[in-house]
């Protein structure tokens, strides 16, 4: 053993402090991260809702420490992403820190409904993975939700309520003559 922690001629090498660091990530004294307060919800609310509606806004975070060997400490990273998933990835965003721990971002639900997963699946040399997953359905909207009258369908509107005076006055024409 003492061949590999030395060169050779009894001086210490890199070797030593190589597998000291390297001992420390196998036993999770160095490098292990946790997961904590993973939440989500609708853009100004803060209770986590059954489900979601197609064109929702909603917020994710999560709270992510490193074990520093004595105590958990804020991992600061800016790659780690959430992936909001259903098959394939529809949302794939990457999360912003605050530099303590806290990872978050919004984004609009896509306008597809079905069975969704939040994803984040963390993977960096030196670290243990972080892999978070959790369920969540979206619901199109119901009859009474969606808008009464649609400003894209204007023109057809005014084509139909013009269409009522023209059968007015060709009824009254094919009457009297």
């Amino acid at each position: 053993f003492e061949n590999v922690l030395s060169d050779g001629r009894h001086e210490k090498s890199g070797n030593e402090q190589f597998l000291t660091e390297i001992s420390k990530w196998i036993f999770h004294e160095r490098g292990h991260l946790k997961a904590v307060n993973v939440k989500h919800h609708r853009v100004g609310e803060t209770d986590e809702p059954a489900l979601y509606r197609i064109n929702d806004e909603l917020e994710y975070s999560v709270e992510i420490y490193e074990w520093s060997g004595t105590s958990w400490e804020p991992y600061v990273a800016n790659d780690v992403q959430v992936q909001f998933y259903m098959m394939s990835p529809y949302v794939l965003k990457t999360l912003s820190s605050d530099k303590k721990g806290l990872y978050s971002t919004s984004f609009k639900v896509p306008d597809v409904y079905g069975v969704f997963q939040f994803k984040v699946e963390h993977q960096k040399l030196g670290y243990t993975s972080l892999s978070l997953s959790k369920q969540i359905p979206v619901r199109p909207y119901r009859h009474n939700e969606y808008e009464r009258f649609i400003p894209a369908a204007y023109p057809y509107y005014g084509a139909a309520f013009s269409m009522v005076p023209l059968f007015y006055s060709l009824n009254h024409c094919l009457r009297y003559s």
